[in-house]
């Protein structure tokens, strides 16, 4: 017969055999990235992006952004067939993994963008492409360091009078 304490020892190892541990994770985490480079793979990230987004209520938004090295952007949209009005704001963004940014304060507006070969495509809140028969028109191309060429947003004009 078993004494008390032996019995006591022997469900004591047969349940720290049971012992839960913690599953290894199902995908391999995202390989790190140096934030000032992004991804590697795109080099030239640095620069000015235009295209003109589907609109709700309008032909479209040209939209503008600019992205330094320092990890700043400026973005300026512009609704076509309306004013000449643009709005500009900017501030920080950040790299989420090696091909996607989110730009800082972009509340209500898109955040997300996937860094390709020449272009920004707009991504959705959740992160994913937007698809559909207008997803081509979420792509950005990149037009140049300072903003020049087609797509650029048309200054204000002066009021004579």
């Amino acid at each position: 017969m078993l004494r008390p304490h032996a019995l006591f020892l022997s469900v004591a190892i047969l349940l720290g055999g049971c012992a839960i541990r913690p599953t290894p994770p199902s995908h391999p985490p995202a390989p790190a990235t140096d934030a000032a480079h992004g991804d590697q793979a795109i080099p030239d990230w640095v620069g000015t992006y235009a295209g003109i987004v589907p609109c709700a209520d309008c032909p479209g938004v040209r939209e503008v952004i600019t992205l330094d090295k320092n990890l700043s952007y400026e973005i300026a949209t512009q609704y076509v067939g309306r004013d000449d009005q643009v709005f500009r704001r900017g501030g920080g963004f950040s790299w989420v993994n090696g091909h996607t940014i989110r730009l800082g304060g972009m509340y209500g507006g898109p955040a997300l963008y996937h860094v390709g070969k020449d272009a920004l495509t707009q991504l959705g809140r959740d992160g994913k492409p937007i698809t559909g028969p207008l997803a081509a028109r979420f792509i950005l191309k990149k037009i140049g360091p300072t903003g020049t060429g087609e797509g650029e947003i048309a200054k204000p004009r002066r009021k004579r009078g």
